[in-house]
């Protein structure tokens, strides 16, 4: 008899074995969890190579790796769980959190946002990088705004646990770029969910490691790919009318915090700056064409929605 699974923690990974094995030890052996591993493209002699019976590892070569997006959509195909669980190979687990989530695995929710704590991936002191979430948990009262804010002020996947139907059902997916991967992901499944509850209770450790992509180099490449994310992010704001879009809309129309970004980089790599400042005036018109594409795919969603409605009424009558 096959227990069923309950929970399936999706972790993609590229070159931090020891860490990896970390975040793993973290997770309870059950037989109603799954962990998939997705190592993307590792070094020969950091691939992960976990030996686990409740561990399976797809492995993504160089003809075919494309970042963390990638890895997070293959590693959610293969999931068969009732909850989706996001994790980073350099992160870890709360001792205990398995008993938290246990405690919402049979309620009718879409997704529950839990607390979160941070440190240094080395010594383990506690930092400050989880305390923005953490004032939109402990803020948190069940209002429209309170709403709002904790389901469109952060990005991370690993902020929450998902109903896997309720993603699969309309075919969320993270974008396969270099930067920022979970945003539009974390966009999609905040606007559509109708039922989520809080913990204020901590589950996952967040931890600053300065080899991971957060703190990489930043290249023309990644710059670009963030202020052309911006602009969308903006754009989607103004869509649903939230009041993030009047604080962070100077991001989506080329002002406060690009001006912002390219003084901090022309300070550190000033020939990336000029490089990203000049693809941005060359290819303005090419971004604005492109700038409503988070509202583009939101809709078609909603027309397949209703779509499916129509049927089902008709099928019913």
């Amino acid at each position: 008899m096959n227990t069923e699974i309950n929970y399936s923690f999706v972790i993609p990974h590229h070159n931090t074995p020891d860490l990896l094995q970390r975040l793993i030890n973290s997770i309870p052996q059950r037989e109603d969890i799954e962990i998939i591993v997705v190592d993307d493209n590792s070094d020969e002699d950091k691939k992960a190579n976990i030996t686990r019976s409740d561990v399976k590892t797809i492995y993504i070569d160089k003809e075919h790796t494309n970042g963390a997006g990638l890895a997070r959509n293959v590693g959610m195909d293969a999931t068969t769980g009732k909850w989706l669980l996001f994790a980073d190979a350099d992160d870890f687990y709360k001792p205990g959190f398995i008993d938290i989530l246990d405690e919402y695995k049979d309620d009718d929710i879409e997704m529950l946002f839990f607390n979160i704590d941070s440190v240094d991936s080395d010594t383990l002191k506690p930092n400050r990088r989880s305390s923005i979430h953490n004032k939109l948990i402990a803020q948190y009262d069940g209002s429209v705004k309170a709403s709002k804010n904790i389901l469109y002020m952060g990005y991370a996947p690993w902020r929450r646990m998902l109903l896997s139907e309720y993603v699969k059902k309309h075919g969320f997916r993270f974008e396969e770029i270099v930067r920022g991967n979970d945003r539009f992901f974390s966009i999609q499944v905040s606007f559509f969910a109708r039922k989520w509850k809080v913990d204020q209770r901590a589950v996952y450790t967040l931890t600053h490691n300065n080899e991971s992509l957060t703190y990489s180099k930043i290249t023309k490449e990644k710059y670009v790919t963030l202020m052309i994310m911006f602009r969308r992010n903006a754009e989607f704001y103004k869509y649903i009318g939230h009041s993030e879009w009047n604080r962070k809309s100077i991001r989506g129309i080329f002002s406060q915090s690009r001006i912002s970004y390219l003084y901090r980089l022309f300070r550190r790599e000033p020939m990336t700056a000029f490089q990203a400042t000049f693809y941005m005036l060359t290819h303005w018109l090419e971004m604005e064409r492109k700038a409503s594409y988070y509202v583009d795919v939101v809709k078609d969603i909603q027309h397949k929605m209703a779509c499916r409605d129509i049927l089902k009424s008709n099928t019913i009558m």
